[in-house]
């Protein structure tokens, strides 16, 4: 399954990088970037630490519009390392995030539309809780590749009022957690059954986007994403991205990102040193490099 998830995304990767518009009713959009931070301290008297942190980033999108039928896929990596004086380099960004939506056009009255929808999301590498460190000095491995990786599948109804929003339910969308690393099925990570490689679901989704340059050089973007499973109705799974991009020039941006997650079958350190569900958030800001392709 790993080979084949990682053929069917380098084809997609691949078909956005090179692949030509031929007609007037494809559009690919591909863009490449990196983040870099550098901190160095020599007998500094207020003190603190030397620091490198790299991100790199690659966002790809495939988008066909005809008549009343859309098809809108994206591809989203990224992944970064930082290292903090004299320890070793520790990821710091890891997602490989895939998104794709067919919608057909229910009356031209309305902006309303069919729609199904596919959401991917997993990471690249073995993630690790830094802040505990048994007594051979190793951090315990938390996440890793396809640990989790989460799919959600949904059919439903998309309203676009405007070109910069859209809002769609879906009343059947199925939800499957994967935990395909033995260490973490077994302890029943992420959700999953102790021993177990995945759990399915049965639910509505409900999603919102929105992205318009709201002022100039200035883009806004927020995704909202509430899942709710219909045997355990009441418990939302919530998941929120939102990007505030600051455009230099054609080559320099800098960005505020904050990613919001919560889920209560996701058992989590808390800061207090408490095990169990919690809001996950996190926030990245940075001036990077990106190129359009």
């Amino acid at each position: 399954m790993r080979k084949h998830l990682l053929l069917a995304l380098f084809f997609f990767a691949s078909a956005s990088l090179f692949g030509q518009d031929t007609t007037s009713n494809w559009k690919f959009t591909k863009n490449i970037g990196a983040n870099f931070t550098q901190i160095g301290l020599k007998n500094w008297a207020g003190g603190g630490q030397n620091a490198v942190s790299v991100i790199g980033l690659f966002n790809g999108s495939a988008n066909y519009a005809k008549d009343d039928i859309t098809w809108e896929s994206t591809l989203e990596l990224g992944f970064g390392v930082t290292k903090l004086d004299t320890t070793p380099f520790r990821k710091s960004d890891d997602r490989i995030i895939l998104l794709s939506k067919f919608t057909k056009g229910i009356t031209t009255k309305a902006p309303l539309n069919y729609s199904a929808a596919l959401d991917f999301r997993t990471q690249f590498a073995i993630g690790r809780d830094y802040k505990t460190v048994d007594s051979l000095g190793n951090s315990p491995k938390i996440s890793n590749f396809f640990a989790p990786a989460y799919l959600i599948l949904a059919l439903g109804v998309e309203y676009k009022p405007v070109d910069y929003f859209t809002l769609t339910l879906a009343p059947i969308t199925g939800r499957i957690i994967f935990v395909l690393d033995e260490e973490l099925s077994n302890a029943g990570a992420f959700g999953v059954d102790a021993g177990k490689p995945m759990n399915a679901e049965l639910g509505w989704n409900l999603n919102a986007q929105f992205k318009k340059e709201i002022f100039q050089n200035v883009t806004f973007q927020s995704r909202l994403n509430l899942f709710n499973a219909y045997e355990n109705f009441g418990n939302l799974v919530v998941n929120s991205e939102t990007l505030l991009l600051f455009k230099v020039n054609d080559y320099l941006n800098a960005s505020f990102a904050l990613d919001i997650f919560y889920d209560e079958k996701v058992q989590v350190l808390r800061d207090d040193k408490t095990v169990g569900p919690a809001t996950q958030i996190r926030n990245t800001l940075a001036l990077g490099f990106s190129y359009a392709l």
